[in-house]
């Protein structure tokens, strides 16, 4: 796959810019052995990195907002044959469900 590398991958004898860093100012870069890795367009900060790339701009965004665990949740809870819960039980299902969650467990 690196054998084919696209045009906008560049080598390291060629370092980036502030100018083709993202918003928070950090490339792609690739470390043989480990991958890409996202760090600041100075340099990279592991050996063996060969090769960088534009990463895209930081947007901010958080992920974890209710609608999308509420969604999940009901995505999930959905797997089940219908009526395996009651009310209490589905509600004591959500609440280890959420949690999990937040513990990037989910």
């Amino acid at each position: 796959m690196l054998n084919d590398l696209p045009e906008n991958i560049y080598s390291v004898d060629c370092m980036p810019t502030k100018a083709q860093a993202n918003n928070k100012g950090k490339v792609l870069w690739y470390a043989k052995g480990h991958g890409w890795y996202l760090g600041w367009f100075q340099s990279p900060c592991m050996g063996g990195t060969t090769n960088w790339t534009y990463a895209p701009d930081d947007l901010n965004l958080d992920p974890d907002t209710v609608d999308t665990v509420r969604k999940a949740f009901e995505s999930w809870i959905k797997t089940f044959p219908e009526d395996s819960f009651d009310v209490a039980s589905t509600a004591l299902l959500k609440l280890g469900y959420v949690a999990g969650w937040k513990r990037g467990d989910a």
